[in-house]
């Protein structure tokens, strides 16, 4: 430990090919961040100029550059790492296509105090271009044991109590003191993208650590800027290898069984589908398909080159800009 800061605020930010959104956070976080603040990015190795623009316009700001893309998990720890070495009180983790408000960070302090900083906490998270609710909170399906996000048409009255009880927070804005990373450990880097978050806050709730929404803090989130939509090749390969990679982690032996059972079934019926339709070979498909097999064959963290190129195609077809970064 470099020296004692009980007070210090870290904000961990991790930049892959989007500079631009990331210099939109920082300024977020800058502005509204308070006296008692670090920032640290953390540059997955982008293949842009991001490490140029952020240098140029961020110039006191602490960039760790990683001389591999670790994913979001891995990006992520070593800027706990850091935040731990530093001594910082509290670690907020923000996705870089997210911005903070006036309130947003003071507002978390102000609960975790209340808490004996004893909670993971997260903000309420909203899209940035419809300010409808993307996240407030989940509950655990005892079906699936998996978490069920609450929706606002049904679970709107959750947002009239200061905190709303939660099974994990998102990662977009994860909020905890330093001593909970130290107790529960550091995102599994299995996951890479999707599910670590969900995964930490697991594995807190087994050691007694709740997790809660904190109402008054909000953040806008562009959502999905990295990796697409969820029906884009990235989000379908890691969404299907981590949900059976957390099914393993976080279920019990008979409800594994069954969520494999389901799992399976509905690739054979995409397959079966995908036949008909002779769209065997579309890219959802295979990203499916990758998903299974890497999970069976254990291959955990970046998805395999043929998804890469599968996703760059994508983005190309819907904007220039999320094709960098999907490449």
């Amino acid at each position: 430990m470099t020296g004692s800061q009980p007070e210090t605020t870290a904000v961990i930010i991790v930049n892959w090919n989007g500079w631009r959104d990331t210099l939109q956070a920082c300024a977020s976080v800058i502005r509204w961040g308070g006296p008692n603040l670090k920032l640290i990015l953390v540059d997955n190795a982008s293949t842009d100029d991001s490490i140029v623009r952020i240098r140029k316009q961020l110039p006191a700001v602490e960039l760790i550059a990683n001389s591999v893309n670790a994913g979001f998990a891995g990006g992520c720890n070593l800027g706990i790492r850091r935040a731990l070495d530093l001594g910082c009180k509290y670690i907020l983790l923000l996705n870089n296509d997210a911005v903070v408000g006036p309130k947003t960070i003071s507002e978390l302090i102000v609960a975790s105090k209340r808490l004996k900083d004893g909670a993971i906490l997260g903000s309420v998270v909203r899209y940035s271009n419809t300010q409808g609710y993307q996240f407030f909170g989940s509950q655990r399906s005892e079906a699936t044991g998996q978490p069920c996000w609450f929706e606002y048409t049904r679970d709107h009255a959750h947002l009239t109590s200061p905190l709303i009880e939660s099974d994990f927070i998102l990662g977009a804005a994860l909020f905890a003191p330093s001593d909970i990373f130290r107790t529960v450990g550091e995102f599994d880097e299995r996951f890479y993208l999707t599910y670590e978050d969900t995964d930490l806050c697991y594995r807190a709730k087994a050691r007694g650590i709740g997790s809660f929404i904190v109402t008054s803090s909000e953040v806008e989130h562009y959502a999905s800027a990295t990796m697409g939509p969820v029906t884009a090749p990235l989000q379908t390969y890691f969404l299907t290898r981590n949900e059976l990679l957390f099914i393993e982690k976080h279920c019990s032996r008979s409800l594994r069984f069954v969520m494999h059972a389901r799992r399976l079934r509905r690739l054979i019926w995409r397959i079966v589908q995908a036949v008909v339709a002779r769209r065997l070979t579309h890219p959802s498909t295979i990203a499916m398909i990758f998903g299974y097999r890497d999970y069976v064959l254990r291959r955990f963290g970046d998805c395999p080159r043929r998804i890469r190129i599968y996703a760059t195609a994508y983005a190309t077809a819907i904007s220039p800009d999320l094709c960098t970064r999907a490449s």
